[in-house]
């Protein structure tokens, strides 16, 4: 009986741990999520005084957390890639 109660109090410690672990690694993403949703918005509001986007992405294999890498392309055919990096956006307009 006494090997149960460990067995169960064991179970039962483990769970919560990775409960635990779980929601904090929730946590940790949505917080990415949030810092590269305001990134993107950074770079809308930016490349909005160029003219109206059409498309923006991102390209996430090059991407880190630190570093976005994407490019956008306005309504007049003008394509431009971006690199957002330590809070300052490089950019160059493609041919």
């Amino acid at each position: 009986m006494k090997a149960k109660k460990i067995i169960l109090t064991t179970t039962a410690l483990l769970g919560a741990g990775a409960l635990a672990f779980g929601a904090a690694k929730v946590v940790q993403e949505q917080k990415r999520l949030r810092n590269r949703e305001e990134i993107v918005e950074l770079v809308r509001d930016f490349f909005s005084s160029q003219g109206s986007i059409s498309c923006l992405y991102v390209k996430l294999y090059e991407s880190t957390d630190d570093r976005l890498v994407g490019g956008l392309v306005l309504e007049d055919d003008r394509h431009f890639a971006f690199v957002y990096e330590n809070g300052q956006l490089s950019y160059e307009e493609e041919a």
